[in-house]
């Protein structure tokens, strides 16, 4: 019984974290990216650190696009 609850919580891990980081980057500068995500486009902001990004820190983010949801017209037309 063990190995069945301890097999479906690793199973159910993977199944359920996979989609969780659709968002897509596409790095402008060091300090600027473009952040692609279902809901929308948002530019961000990156302090330096060193001349490196500071990971410590939340980027500033500024929304660019916002994108509908994709609406699927599921009728016959006869």
């Amino acid at each position: 019984m063990k190995r069945i609850l301890i097999s479906m919580m690793i199973i159910s891990s993977f199944l359920f974290a996979a989609p969780v980081n659709q968002c897509k980057e596409t790095k402008l500068t060091e300090t600027t990216s473009i952040l692609s995500c279902p809901s929308g486009d948002y530019e961000a902001t990156f302090k330096l650190n060193l001349g490196k990004r500071d990971m410590s820190e939340e980027p500033k983010l500024k929304l660019l696009g916002k994108r509908e949801p994709n609406i699927i017209n599921n009728y016959n037309r006869n």
